[in-house]
């Protein structure tokens, strides 16, 4: 289930955008919220959030509890768990595998890039809607994710510490 309340400035220049997610099957709610600038007008008329999807993001804020995964390697493959529900377990192979708990999509499907790099598809109904490249530093301690959004064309950049 999801909420989302948009919030326009009284200038109509700045977009807050909070969202609040409880994954299927979880007792946990994971809030975002983030700020964005507008970019470019918004049609004569239209309602204050439009302007043609031109709003650049400034700032995101997550919960504390939408930010931890869990991975666990084995031999031929990988697991990944969250707090909120969020899990899987595939092997390196480029097969589908399934996703539960996630809203998003629903299968993904793993191969190994190099020795510390893995890239992750995540599909929704056999599309591809994002790929994730996770490299690992060498020494273990960092995780470098480079997410590639396949409907938005967006690229964001995060790194992971180990706990």
């Amino acid at each position: 289930m999801t909420e989302q309340t948009r919030t326009v400035s009284d200038d109509g220049n700045t977009l807050t955008v909070k969202v609040a997610n409880r994954p299927e099957n979880s007792d946990q709610t994971v809030i975002v919220e983030s700020t964005a600038t507008r970019v470019g007008k918004a049609p004569a008329g239209a309602h204050a959030t439009s302007g043609s999807c031109r709003w650049r993001i400034n700032k995101v804020k997550q919960s504390e509890n939408g930010l931890v995964t869990t991975y666990k390697g084995s031999a031929d493959g990988l697991s990944m768990s969250q707090p909120t529900g969020q899990s899987y377990t595939a092997k390196l192979d480029g097969e589908d595998y399934p996703v539960k708990g996630s809203y998003a999509y629903n299968a993904v499907s793993l191969k190994r890039v190099d020795d510390h790099t893995i890239e992750e598809t995540d599909k929704r109904d056999g599309k591809v809607i994002g790929v994730a490249k996770m490299t690992v530093s060498p020494d273990g301690k960092k995780m470098s994710v480079v997410y590639t959004n396949k409907l938005t064309g967006r690229t964001s950049t995060s790194v992971a510490q180990k706990q």
